[in-house]
């Protein structure tokens, strides 16, 4: 049963798709009104060893050869003339590295994760039995960008700096963005512009617990933001990821990290047609994703 603190059975005991489920064919169709210049983003951050935010248990991405023009005629058996191959590549990434997607099979709490399925069904050989990325899968809808360092009139938030609901609300009024039901939230902090001078320091700017209430009034879909965690770090109240419990865990709200940011903010496109998609690994609690934002 649903009650006021989650959503967990709000769309059906078996559901594993929490908040997307408000991305109605008829919002999605709506979304695509926001489009005036038809300039295409690219949200992602490349996949690449250095220069990225990584974090070091998670290891930085690997791109090996698989096949190259310095290999002794691979193709031969394949009927190709002298000269003619192909390169191939073997990419090896941990899933929650760079510009990623959270499933909402990705934190458990001891209740379980999202809609109350168990969390000891994750295992280390099948991964999710529930909630696992496919079932994220691809989504499409109005997306808007709240950015907080031009509200605030400075170039990134402090590290540390804890983002509440009424912070969010004045962005979005002075912006004169109108935020409406099933859109998806895109929070800017201006942190990977700090990371970029070098400042990469363990302290983030991000979400506050208090930011959960936006998400409940405005009844949003999903939430990225260009932080490591969505949240503040250190985490608000000193709880430990208190914030993925809040929306990934009790609301089943999708969350995206390590957007980038920037080009939106410049260009000043507050309101866009937002769309992504996982890779769809069976089992998995994350992907790595490339979003797209249409102006």
């Amino acid at each position: 049963m649903q009650n006021n603190h989650d959503n967990w059975g709000r769309w059906g005991d078996d559901d594993e798709r929490g908040s997307l489920n408000l991305l109605t064919p008829e919002r999605v169709l709506a979304a695509t009104r926001a489009c005036t210049t038809g300039k295409v983003y690219s949200l992602s951050l490349p996949i690449q060893e250095t220069g990225v935010p990584i974090f070091d248990y998670r290891g930085a991405p690997r791109r090996y050869s698989l096949t190259s023009a310095s290999d002794r005629d691979p193709y031969a058996e394949f009927g190709a003339a002298p000269g003619v191959g192909s390169n191939e590549d073997m990419l090896v990434f941990a899933s929650h590295s760079i510009t990623h997607m959270d499933a909402l099979s990705h934190v458990f709490t001891e209740e379980g994760i999202y809609n109350g399925f168990p969390r000891d069904d994750f295992s280390t050989q099948h991964g999710a039995a529930h909630c696992d990325i496919r079932a994220t899968g691809t989504f499409a809808g109005r997306g808007i960008l709240l950015d907080l360092p031009a509200h605030q009139g400075v170039d990134w938030l402090e590290p540390g700096h804890v983002i509440d609901g009424a912070q969010l609300e004045a962005c979005a009024r002075a912006q004169g963005t109108e935020v409406q039901p099933g859109d998806i939230v895109l929070v800017r902090t201006g942190w990977l512009d700090f990371f970029a001078t070098g400042g990469a320091e363990f302290a983030q700017p991000g979400l506050g617990v208090d930011a959960v209430s936006f998400v409940d009034e405005h009844e949003i879909a999903a939430v990225g933001a260009d932080n490591a965690a969505i949240e503040c770090i250190p985490f608000d109240g000193g709880v430990f990821l208190a914030v993925h419990i809040e929306l990934l865990v009790k609301r089943g709200v999708t969350l995206m990290e390590h957007l980038q940011l920037g080009e939106l903010a410049a260009d000043g496109c507050h309101e866009f047609l937002f769309s992504v998609g996982a890779l769809p690994v069976t089992g998995a609690a994350g992907s790595p994703i490339n979003p797209v934002a249409i102006g």
